[in-house]
């Protein structure tokens, strides 16, 4: 896996030890980040179920200005650590060991915003139903945010909270990847 472009174009991230840990394909990536354009540049993104860390690392790559990246798994949390440290870019990365669920209420509460969050859990679960019932999940969001979700194309259908409107949506093989906006 490898970041597909911008200032760490063609850099390859550490693949994972978890066999849990499903990471985004490059060729998904590169049509969902053709899709937002843009949007990237002087973002700050929330990665949930954060992985292999590839599409916040790939925000970075592109101009995002800060990620946030949450990982319940303290192996996975430790390489993205290093991913950040070799990518020389630590100061525009926060990592949380924490379930996605106790970080949206930590990030809530803080009220810090984000331009973009990404949804990307284990397939085969019900995560994000879960992340997208909960009722302040709206406040992560900055005005005009952009909710990204990547799902099992067999997957049922969560049910998206008021105030986001779909503006994109694809299947990529099994995937589908949905963008709504805030606001």
């Amino acid at each position: 896996m490898r970041i597909i472009a911008g200032r760490f174009k063609g850099l390859r991230l550490p693949s994972p030890r978890n066999r849990g840990v499903r990471p985004t394909t490059d060729r998904v990536r590169e049509a969902l980040f053709s899709a937002l354009g843009s949007a990237v540049e002087g973002s700050s993104v929330l990665d949930l179920f954060a992985g292999t860390g590839a599409f916040g690392f790939e925000a970075l790559s592109r101009g995002a200005t800060s990620v946030v990246f949450v990982d319940d798994d303290r192996q996975v949390t430790y390489d993205l650590l290093k991913t950040s440290d070799a990518l020389q870019v630590a100061d525009q990365v926060r990592i949380l060991t924490m379930s996605a669920d106790l970080a949206v209420k930590k990030l809530a509460n803080s009220e810090e915003r984000f331009s973009i969050v990404f949804l990307d859990p284990p397939y085969g679960t019900d995560l994000v139903s879960q992340v997208l019932g909960n009722v302040i999940f709206a406040d992560l969001f900055a005005r005009d945010g952009l909710l990204i979700i990547e799902r099992d194309d067999k997957a049922l259908v969560p049910a998206i909270p008021a105030g986001f409107s779909r503006e994109f949506s694809r299947k990529y093989g099994g995937t589908v990847v949905e963008i709504f906006r805030y606001g």
